[in-house]
């Protein structure tokens, strides 16, 4: 049991933070998919996610307001 969560949707709103997981696993050198510059992946076949796995994982929503509440406190960035 768990949830699926991928970029664009309510869980993760902006796709523009697929970039840094991006950077961060070096997808394009691993596997030759790259991102756009609308943060689309390329090949447009492709598909990413965040897979948690456990069985008191729960799906969640987060709203625009919520989400720039959270980055004033300082707890987004880096």
């Amino acid at each position: 049991r768990g949830v699926r969560v991928s970029f664009g949707y309510p869980a993760c709103p902006r796709l523009e933070d697929q970039e840094k997981l991006f950077r961060a696993l070096d997808v394009e050198g691993a596997i030759g998919v790259r991102l756009t510059e609308g943060y689309m992946m390329d090949p447009e076949a492709s598909v990413s996610a965040l897979v948690f796995h456990h069985p008191e994982s729960r799906y969640f929503v987060i709203a625009p307001g919520d989400l720039e509440a959270f980055e004033r406190r300082g707890a987004g960035s880096g």
